[in-house]
């Protein structure tokens, strides 16, 4: 795939040797990356494949920061074939701009909502051809650094032994029952 010998891979991979600069641009060209991504100097995450797509969903899931509501529609069965999005999955994350702590702790939602309307806004000025690429790439590099400053933990439950899991998850039970039982006396009145 590289056009680079096996015995080189290993060797750079092991850090036996170092690649030349011609290597290292060869590697990040076939691999879809820039070379400052390769060498460890950009963090940035770059969607290059469905899966990346995937590992960007788990951990959106997995911010400890971030609350959203998710809805999925599947319409396969076009029920009503006049309406335009009859037959037509649709997925919807809702962020909502007034989460501001959950357990004492503070959420990113509003400034999810916040950014959400940044990126919006500057891929219709791109697409729309208002500005250049390089002044876009500019302003997505500086938004991307200022919000860098706001870290993320992700959700584990691999310290908990199987009865603190077991007590979380009849925990988290006793709240779906107890907040149906609530909307179900709220529909009754």
């Amino acid at each position: 795939m590289l056009g680079i010998p096996q015995p080189s891979l290993s060797a750079y991979e092991s850090g036996k040797n170092k690649p030349t600069i011609d290597n290292v641009i060869l590697i990040a060209d076939k691999c879809n990356v820039s070379v400052d991504w390769l060498c460890g100097r950009d963090k940035h995450n770059y969607l290059n494949s469905m899966g990346d797509l995937v590992g960007f969903l788990f951990d959106l899931y997995d911010a400890n920061e971030l609350t959203f509501k998710t809805e999925i529609q599947n319409r396969i069965d076009r029920e009503n074939p006049e309406d335009g999005d009859s037959g037509r999955n649709l997925v919807r994350l809702t962020f909502y701009y007034g989460d501001i702590l959950q357990d004492g702790k503070p959420l990113f939602s509003a400034d999810v909502c916040q950014a959400l309307e940044i990126v919006q806004e500057m891929h219709n000025e791109l697409k729309n051809y208002e500005c250049t690429q390089e002044f876009y790439d500019s302003r997505k590099k500086e938004m991307i650094e200022r919000y860098s400053a706001f870290p993320l933990t992700m959700f584990n439950t691999s310290s908990l032994t199987e009865k603190e899991r077991f007590d979380r998850r009849l925990a988290v039970m006793r709240a779906i029952l107890d907040a149906e039982t609530a909307k179900n006396k709220k529909d009754e009145n």
